[in-house]
């Protein structure tokens, strides 16, 4: 497995491709803004993109699907209980909380609604959903090997802000609990700022410290 990172859109959002090194098949997470540059990035790879995965419906999560769908035929998928964050109003709405706006946005039609457990195929790679809710109804980390895709769940010694629709912070707390609680030391690669691992957030992060009542 291979994993390119990339930081695209207005505010800075971790974008990573994902691929299968021997079928050269790959998945891009969390396309903010910048379609083209991330297509390039795979081409120069010589990578098929064939998924795109997030991990929930914000703007600056979701802003380049549709381009990047035009441009490589990869099919979506998004947990079921975010569905609702993909249309227009809802974007325009996310995009106005942070005093930003954008025209000409496109409905989506997510080919997969993932759910708790959710396995989508990337060559030789099995990208797991797990849902973590809190930041947003549908948020979920993506596990593929042992690296963890937080999203805006779980950030280097932070957690997802709660206060936007469909936050909800006591439902954040279990999430990170839940977290937390899986054995192994995973890489964690969030949806913004720098990498961190789950031994490191468990040491010492204050809201997996105060999820699980230390």
């Amino acid at each position: 497995m291979k994993i390119l990172q990339l930081r695209v859109g207005m505010v800075g959002t971790n974008c990573y491709i994902v691929f299968d090194e021997e079928s050269k098949l790959g998945a891009v997470i969390d396309p903010g803004d910048n379609a083209k540059e991330i297509v390039q990035a795979a081409e120069h790879e010589g990578v098929k993109l064939a998924w795109v995965l997030l991990t929930h419906g914000h703007f600056d999560h979701i802003l380049a699907v549709h381009d990047v769908q035009q441009m490589t035929g990869a099919k979506l998928a998004i947990h079921k209980d975010d569905l609702w964050m993909l249309q227009p109003e809802k974007l325009a709405k996310s995009m106005r909380s942070f005093g930003l706006s954008r025209a000409g946005y496109e409905a989506l039609t997510p080919d997969i609604l993932a759910e708790e457990g959710t396995e989508i195929a990337i060559g030789g790679l099995t990208a797991t959903y797990l849902h973590t809710p809190g930041h947003t109804p549908g948020s979920s980390c993506i596990r593929i090997n042992d690296v963890l895709f937080t999203g805006d769940t779980l950030f280097r010694h932070e957690c997802g802000r709660c206060d936007l629709e469909g936050g909800d912070f006591p439902t954040m707390l279990r999430s990170l609990k839940r977290l937390s609680e899986i054995p192994e030391n995973l890489h964690v690669l969030p949806g913004h700022e720098g990498a961190s691992t789950l031994d490191e957030e468990r040491r010492m992060n204050p809201y997996i410290r105060q999820a699980v009542g230390r």
